[in-house]
């Protein structure tokens, strides 16, 4: 499928779904800074060829004084803008790409949240942080009881391009999402929505493990 015959119903509500969870994360302090990305893929896919709605790049939003809605553009398979426009997608783009060819989800969000960012500094040399026994892990689309969540942890130190090389040996499909080492966390999901209510279930996860550290050692009766 061209670009160009996706639907324009299909295209605004991409758009009118990114704007309304923008907000709200926005709201929640989790795009501080006018910073983090969001993705929606539209039409068809394969692979090799696809497009998505993406946030633009900061500065070529304010160079285009385009009212507050006008923050996204829509690019293709490479992260490449597939209209003419003046925006730019996000620098990120080409990694919101290859998740995309990787998962085969169809919606991302690129958040700054504050345990994610001192988690993945905290155990980056791990490569990733694990969590186990809380419900929260269900909405990550683990069910099993005993299960163990592992949240992988990627350094960010090189280019975007050196980083998304590095996906397909990061990402499990089981988990989905990860962090980028002092660049954020990242989810992903069926739609906007879904992948949003994993990014906060991933951050909850993340800030029980957080407050757990901060706890005494509490010795068991007897012992």
């Amino acid at each position: 499928m061209e670009f160009e015959a996706i639907t324009l119903e299909e295209k605004q509500q991409a758009l009118s779904d990114l704007e309304d969870v923008k907000e709200q994360l926005t709201a929640r302090g989790q795009l501080p800074a006018a910073s983090g990305s969001l993705s929606v893929r539209v039409g068809d896919y394969r692979p090799s060829k696809f497009y998505f709605a993406v946030t633009a790049q900061q500065d070529a939003r304010e160079k285009s004084r385009l009212p507050s809605r006008g923050l996204f553009l829509f690019a293709d398979s490479t992260g490449s803008p597939c209209h003419s426009t003046l925006l730019l997608p996000s620098d990120d783009a080409p990694l919101h790409a290859k998740l995309y060819r990787i998962t085969g989800c169809t919606a991302i969000i690129h958040a700054h949240t504050v345990f994610a960012s001192v988690l993945g500094d905290y155990y980056g040399d791990n490569g990733y942080i694990r969590a186990q026994g809380l419900e929260l892990i269900k909405q990550l689309g683990i069910w099993e009881k005993t299960a163990e969540a592992r949240i992988p942890v990627l350094s960010s130190n090189g280019s975007i391009s050196a980083i998304a090389k590095q996906l397909p040996q990061v990402v499990d499909t089981r988990m989905p999402g990860l962090i980028l080492r002092g660049g954020g966390l990242y989810a992903w999901g069926d739609g906007i929505h879904q992948a949003k209510l994993r990014l906060e279930a991933m951050e909850f996860i993340l800030e029980a493990q957080y407050r757990s550290l901060l706890l005494p050692a509490k010795p068991y009766p007897g012992k």
